[in-house]
């Protein structure tokens, strides 16, 4: 062998063709279906008797194949039959009067089915006067070889005979077989089968998986139905769906579809790949297209007929899964009942109707799908925006829906909405902040202090979570920050904080050594002035006399560290250094309003530029182009001991 041939597995085969292979049924489909993609009107098959080890063998006066077309196809995994051959084959030439046939094949696997009769095989196939037969044989390294046996010349006519020869035992019995070919193949009178010589008919299908229905269409005549039920859904809706007769000929293709483009049922639906129609509907021979291929849609004739056969299929269809409706209703009734209970009376009558009409009309959702959507319908009845989401969905394109899609595959709803409104929230709170800041006019208490209080996170990642008191005097700082009762002075911080979360090495309370709780590990002052109040050595002081007096009533300790702000819209020159006190146990910073915003812009990664048309910035009337421009100059740090000027 040579270093660059493929090895193949003795399994890949039977993974490769699957049930094709193993399942008796299936193979008898497969080959019957390649007889009728080669546009045969009649097939025969031998069918071994009483499940002996006999050949079987199957002819059919199909198209045939050339040598060249046999080898192409038989060598070719998943050969492509749509590319090769198109999605309709052409009738031969003597019998080209007949509408074209939907083809069975897709990817070429069918032609593995006559393994399963045996461990190898001989194709004898003929056309345009040559005629050419090979052996298939299962292979070790390779799946399976092919071997030409002998070619002739001068013959007539086309077809095709598979004989299977050291033969594998079936189990299946004629009379079995052939109730498997009638629940598929029956439709169009110009393809028959015969098995061991006995014709497949209607007769060969048990009564109970056929039916047939008159139906009078007033004024035209009455037309046949037959209903061919095949109590298990195929893989594929082909050689199913409904199938017109006219005078002993087929009109169109059988399937679903209408011919004016319409469809009848889901393809996807079980019931698409189970159930057969044939109407025969003589009456309408005049109202047939030239070519076969439909019927005329202007004709009343064949829109009255259309009309009453689909609604006796939907009628049989209906009263076919009514137990399964009636059980799909009351299980997704029973599921949802919590959720529909709290709903008002008139909301409830709704929904089930609702949950009746879905089931009733849409047989091809599957009851979990309708649940779904069932259960969507109750939360929307239970939600104050009812159906403002509906409508929002439905302006969406399909990109945004997808992006949706992605989001909500990361995060839950309530998540995604805590984390955007605390977004939105420090959005405003900048937006606001730099609007005020810069009114001379303003009440340091009444307008600042309100919004300093929402912005405590711009001093730093720890102080994200904070419990902080604000303009309440020392008493109310020292009760509520330190959690003890001391009587202060009345001087007025602006607010006072203590982290009860940690970054680095920063932590909410002190520990002694037995890790208890003891006093006060880091406390952060700020003292806000009126934007048109300098900031001065004076003013740069004044949290140091709030610190002297903490420390004086034992509520900060030599272990506690303070940070002290002085926040104004301008800083003296002289004061723009850190200050430390105590020991380096103080700090105190100036700091400008305009470093402040900018802070306060860093921390949330620049996204008042990526979020210029979100609409809960344009509904509060803010002048995003204003704001987006640069209002002061930026810092290149924004560390926290760095210079505030």
């Amino acid at each position: 062998m040579s270093s660059s041939e493929l090895y193949f597995d003795d399994r890949f085969l039977d993974r490769h063709a699957g049930p094709i292979i193993t399942d008796t049924s299936v193979a008898l489909v497969e080959l019957v279906a390649n007889s009728w993609d080669a546009w045969a009107t009649h097939v025969d098959i031998v069918w071994p008797e009483g499940g002996v080890d006999a050949p079987f063998s199957i002819s059919d006066n199909g198209k045939g194949m050339t040598p060249v077309q046999f080898e192409m196809r038989w060598k070719t995994f998943d050969y492509n039959r749509l590319r090769g051959g198109g999605k309709v084959a052409d009738p031969p030439p003597e019998l080209t009067d007949l509408p074209v046939r939907a083809v069975y094949g897709r990817n070429g696997r069918g032609r593995h089915a006559a393994f399963r009769f045996g461990k190898a095989y001989r194709v004898k196939t003929w056309c345009e006067g040559h005629s050419a037969e090979y052996e298939v044989r299962r292979g070790v390294s390779q799946p399976f070889s092919v071997k030409l046996l002998r070619e002739d010349t001068a013959v007539e006519d086309h077809g095709t005979t598979i004989t299977a020869i050291e033969p594998a035992k079936v189990i299946m019995t004629p009379e079995e077989a052939r109730e498997v070919i009638g629940t598929r193949f029956l439709a169009d009178p110009n393809f028959s089968v015969c098995i061991n010589g006995a014709k497949v008919t209607f007769d060969d299908i048990p009564e109970s998986h056929r039916k047939t229905i008159e139906i009078v269409v007033e004024g035209f005549g009455v037309a046949g139905l037959t209903v061919i039920d095949g109590q298990k859904a195929d893989r594929t809706t082909r050689q199913h769906g409904i199938a017109w007769r006219v005078g002993n000929r087929i009109v169109g293709v059988p399937g679903w579809g209408d011919f004016d483009r319409g469809r009848i049922l889901d393809g996807r639906s079980s019931e698409a790949k189970r159930f057969l129609f044939i109407v025969r509907a003589d009456f309408l021979a005049d109202d047939v297209l030239s070519d076969w291929s439909g019927f005329r849609l202007d004709s009343s004739g064949w829109t009255a007929t259309r009309s009453a056969v689909y609604d006796a299929i939907r009628e049989y269809l209906n009263t076919l899964n009514a137990d399964r409706r009636r059980d799909t209703k009351a299980t997704i009734k029973e599921s949802l009942g919590s959720t529909v209970s709290g709903l008002p009376p008139a909301s409830r009558d709704l929904w089930n109707e609702f949950v009746d009409r879905v089931v009733d009309t849409c047989p091809s959702m599957t009851p979990d799908t309708v649940e779904q959507i069932a259960g969507i319908l109750a939360n929307l009845e239970l939600a104050n925006s009812k159906y403002a989401l509906i409508e929002k969905l439905d302006e969406m394109k399909p990109g945004d829906l997808d992006q949706l899609n992605a989001i909500l595959e990361d995060w839950t709803v309530r998540t995604a909405k805590l984390a955007l409104d605390e977004i939105a929230q420090r959005l405003r709170l900048i937006e606001e902040l730099n609007q005020k800041l810069k009114d001379a006019t303003m009440d340091e208490v009444a307008d600042l202090q309100p919004l300093f209080e929402r912005s405590l996170w711009v001093f730093g990642p720890e102080f994200e979570s904070l419990e902080f008191t604000s303009n309440r005097g020392m008493t109310e700082v020292i009760r509520k920050i330190c959690g003890v009762e001391q009587r202060g002075s009345r001087l007025r911080p602006d607010f006072v904080m203590l982290p009860n979360g940690t970054v680095g090495f920063y932590s909410r309370d002190a520990h002694d050594p037995e890790h208890d709780v003891d006093g006060i590990s880091h406390l952060v002052i700020a003292e806000i002035k009126r934007p048109d109040v300098p900031i001065s050595s004076t003013e740069k002081q004044q949290p140091w006399r709030y610190v002297k007096e903490l420390r004086e009533k034992g509520l900060l300790t030599e272990a506690s560290k303070t940070t002290c702000y002085v926040l104004g819209s301008r800083v003296d020159p002289t004061e723009t250094g850190d200050e430390t006190k105590w020991d380096g146990r103080v700090t105190i910073r100036a700091m400008t309003y305009s470093t402040f915003i900018k802070r306060a812009e860093k921390r949330m990664l620049g996204l008042r530029d990526k979020l210029r048309e979100a609409p809960f910035l344009q509904e509060r009337g803010i002048d995003v182009e204003a704001y987006m421009k640069p209002q002061f100059p930026r810092q290149s740090s924004l560390d926290l001991r760095g210079s505030a000027a």
